[in-house]
């Protein structure tokens, strides 16, 4: 782990900085591009998504969200994307074409994918028949992947960190799914309670247990917050961030919490577990009351640990290992004049500062 000490890291200690986007190569047998984020890395991993109208621009901030979680984790690879430009009913032929068209890239291990909007494992099959890495994190845990579980250890560990235990504290969780079924499992089976889940249909409230989330979920999904509110209209889905709780959980797309959120959650803790979760602006507001907020590229680093993990690695070595490079990190970064995240984004530039001439310009922020 990092062996510079963090009160030396910060805006001025002499970082040099992109002045140019990432390197995006257009694909020439289908429509669609791949972003690379970094020069020279061992490895390139990121999202395939598909659609007619994506641009390169989307998808800066889910490419640097892996490239700071690698350098969190102090290992020289980088984030990537993948766009396929298709309408889905043409879906097969696109990945088809990339599998053919960046064969020696897959079938190398330099670049990594994974399903990702409007691509599932089937579709994506052509391209994940080459994938290098342990795959352990695709095993299924109680209806959720072994990846969505680590996301949730590494998640309950940050507030963990930020809070000092979780037992006896109320949670509560935007942009719940797979990401934050694991994430509520955790929590629990640390003490806490579950007062809110929100996804993008509404915010369920009430004393609410991981096994009827879990059931309702894989049930519902997205509608799972009227099933479990037993009401047709569940409330809004922005009265998650009442400030009510002892820690906000937030995760549902780039940009989640918007400035009008964190000026709802006021000086109860954040911690993202997705890319960009929090916007510049909400950390803004966020960081000027004195709010921690656990960094995204900390909370979900979990998955990350494993792609590359010896095969004799057990499950539930792999918990452990997440759970205590989280707490280390967080321990390292929670009480930083700067606050935890940009403590943990420092800590991160300065790994990458290491092997990269120029630090990527952006941090992951929504």
């Amino acid at each position: 782990m990092s062996t510079i000490p963090l009160a030396e890291l910060g805006e001025s200690s002499g970082s040099q900085w992109q002045t140019w986007p990432v390197e995006t190569r257009l694909l020439e047998s289908t429509p669609g591009f791949v972003i690379f984020d970094l020069p020279g890395a061992q490895h390139y991993v990121g999202e395939a998504r598909l659609g007619s109208r994506l641009i390169p621009g989307n998808a800066t901030m889910l490419v640097r969200h892996l490239t700071y979680v690698f350098a969190t984790l102090e290992q020289q690879r980088s984030g990537a994307s993948i766009g396929l430009k298709s309408d889905p009913a043409d879906a097969a032929g696109a990945v088809e074409a990339l599998a053919d068209e960046l064969a020696d890239d897959f079938s190398s291990g330099r670049l990594s994918t994974s399903p990702g909007l409007r691509l599932d494992a089937e579709l994506l099959a052509p391209v994940l028949a080459h994938d290098q890495r342990n795959l352990i994190g695709n095993d299924d845990r109680g209806g959720i992947s072994f990846d969505y579980e680590l996301v949730g250890v590494g998640a309950a560990a940050a507030a963990a960190g930020l809070l000092g235990g979780l037992d006896g504290k109320r949670i509560a969780i935007e942009g719940f799914g797979p990401a934050g079924l694991g994430i509520a499992r955790e929590a629990v089976s640390a003490g806490a309670t579950i007062a809110r889940v929100a996804t993008a249909k509404g915010c369920a409230n009430g004393q609410l247990d991981p096994v009827a989330l879990a059931e309702a979920w894989l049930a519902d999904g997205e509608m799972c917050v009227a099933t479990l509110s037993g009401v047709s209209e569940p409330a809004k889905p922005w009265t998650v961030w009442q400030d009510d709780v002892d820690v906000l959980f937030c995760g549902s797309k780039p940009g989640a919490m918007s400035g009008d959120g964190a000026s709802m959650a006021g000086s109860t803790p954040v911690v993202a577990f997705s890319s960009a979760a929090v916007s510049s602006k909400a950390l803004a507001v966020l960081r000027a009351a004195g709010t921690p907020v656990a960094a995204d590229f900390v909370a979900a680093a979990g998955p990350a640990l494993g792609w590359w993990a010896d095969p004799v690695l057990t499950h539930d070595d792999l918990r452990s290992a997440t759970a205590d490079t989280v707490a280390a990190v967080m321990t390292e970064t929670a009480d930083h004049d700067d606050g935890p995240f940009m403590a943990a984004c420092y800590r991160a530039e300065s790994f990458l500062q290491t092997w990269q001439d120029e630090l990527p310009f952006g941090r992951p922020l929504g």
